[in-house]
């Protein structure tokens, strides 16, 4: 079990949770980009087709895609943080 989960909350430290909330948005992130692949995936497939859904498609393709980016960096950057004041 991970060390976090036996303290209590006033054991638990800034780094700590700022280093969980780092986790937190990468894992967000990671999944809002998963979830953006197969929306663009789907766009370029019916582009033919239904060209004004598509192009809507593509945009909301585009802004998950880009939440999930800017989350997964976020985090990353909060992460890396959290591991440089622990030391």
């Amino acid at each position: 079990m991970p060390g976090t989960i036996e303290k209590t909350a006033e054991e638990i430290t800034a780094t700590e949770m700022m280093k969980r909330d780092g986790e937190t948005y990468m894992a967000v992130g990671l999944f809002i980009v998963a979830l953006a692949i197969p929306v663009l995936i789907g766009t370029l497939w019916a582009w033919e087709d239904r060209r004004n859904a598509a192009i809507v498609n593509l945009g909301c393709g585009t802004v998950l895609g880009l939440i999930g980016f800017f989350g997964t960096y976020y985090g990353w950057k909060l992460f890396k943080r959290a591991k440089s004041q622990a030391s």
